[in-house]
């Protein structure tokens, strides 16, 4: 979508410099023409958006590979991403399953969960990492959310084409990492 509205505007200062009047021979205004031609182009370009669509022209699958350290450091090239310790609880547990996970479900996945938080945490009270866990599992709190939008925002940093490796679903369905499992490295 970013591309067709890229392409609008260039249209858009093409076309400045043809400031007489168009229609004037047909008996209509000049807004009306351009307007005419831009409702031709955007049809045009969108045609040709859904046929690349449609034989996988529009974009090549991503192939950039995460890598996830023994340390737990998470790697996406060669560009370490790096994120708070939360952030980066989230992140692993999207990446182990591909399948998606019901946010309404986090509960499920609890152990998972505090045994990625407590090798990445810095504090040392068990309790301060329990009350973390919680809040995340709390489906009255919003730390979930923050901590998905933390790791897509940090993502996008690093990837030019961001949406294989980002936290994305539907409101009420399963989020997941769409990425390809096989360019996803365990070490």
């Amino acid at each position: 979508m970013k591309r067709l509205g890229i392409a609008i505007l260039n249209y858009l200062v093409d076309r400045t410099h043809a400031l007489e009047e168009p229609g004037a021979l047909y008996g209509i205004s000049w807004e009306e023409q351009e307007t005419r031609e831009l409702a031709c182009f955007i049809r045009e370009a969108t045609r040709e958006l859904e046929r690349r669509r449609a034989d996988g022209t529009w974009a090549s699958a991503p192939s950039t590979t995460v890598r996830i350290t023994q340390g737990l450091r998470v790697f996406i090239g060669e560009e370490e991403l790096r994120l708070r310790p939360m952030a980066k609880t989230v992140l692993l547990l999207f990446l182990r399953h591909p399948e998606g996970i019901p946010l309404k479900r986090i509960a499920d996945y609890r152990e998972e969960l505090s045994a990625y938080y407590r090798k990445l945490s810095r504090s040392l009270e068990p309790g301060a990492i329990d009350r973390s866990i919680e809040r995340i599992l709390d489906c009255f709190s919003n730390d979930l959310n923050v901590n998905i939008s933390r790791v897509n925002a940090a993502v996008r940093t690093l990837v030019a084409d961001a949406s294989a490796y980002q936290i994305a679903g539907a409101h009420g369905a399963s989020k997941r990492i769409p990425l390809d499992r096989t360019l996803v490295l365990w070490e």
